[in-house]
């Protein structure tokens, strides 16, 4: 029996041992399999965060190009608007410089009559009140105002003070000057009424109060 174990024993050791070598060589392989898929996956995944990024960066300046294109448009015609009341005989794609422009101003009854037969409202003065503050070399203030401001006011003064039900123009609420002015005043002291008006509805919902 024993002449029997140690004829078999070689062959044993033998398998065992070439059990053991495919073991850990199969067991390499797999390992570097899976490393070499892990890495494979990571890049796919980099790969895919950059074109993402690049992608919203993409639609981020088309937003931007829009809301630039949509300001642009909002303000010409603004512009258009003011040239209408303001000033007669204006081509909107002149150079006319500012001296001659207020040469060509309209009166103040002109103005207020422009006011009401193209049923301006108060939405529509506000913007151009907007952009003559804007387009001003200097501050604005009650006590030192654009002439044009002047001129827009002066005119809404007389269109508020037409009764109601003798006003054409529907659209007129009868305070536009006295709300414009009140922009005017707040904005010699540098504020502008519409940060006053946010915080105030925002106080109005929150329930917060200033505390002096």
């Amino acid at each position: 029996m024993k002449i029997v174990h140690l004829l078999l024993w070689p062959v044993v050791c033998g398998f065992t041992s070439e059990n053991s070598s495919r073991s850990s060589s199969d067991l390499a392989r797999l390992t570097s399999s899976g490393t070499a898929t892990s890495a494979e996956d990571a890049l796919a995944l980099l790969s895919e965060a950059k074109a993402l990024r690049q992608e919203a960066s993409m639609l981020q300046e088309q937003l931007n190009r829009e809301k630039e294109e949509r300001i642009r448009k909002e303000r010409e015609k603004v512009d258009n608007l003011i040239d209408l009341l303001l000033f007669h005989g204006m081509n909107p794609e002149s150079n006319t410089s500012e001296e001659s422009k207020q040469q060509l101003l309209h009166t103040e009854e002109q103005v207020a009559q422009l006011l009401i037969s193209k049923r301006m409202s108060f939405d529509m003065v506000n913007q151009c009140f907007d952009r003559i503050v804007e387009q001003a070399n200097r501050p604005q203030s009650i006590d030192s105002c654009s002439p044009l401001l002047s001129l827009l006011l002066d005119a809404a003064c007389q269109v508020d003070c037409i009764e109601r039900k003798e006003n054409p123009n529907k659209r007129w609420n009868g305070r536009v000057e006295r709300d414009l002015r009140k922009k005017l005043f707040v904005l010699g002291y540098g504020i502008r009424i519409e940060d006053v008006q946010k915080k105030d509805a925002i106080r109005s919902i929150t329930g917060e109060k200033d505390y002096f």
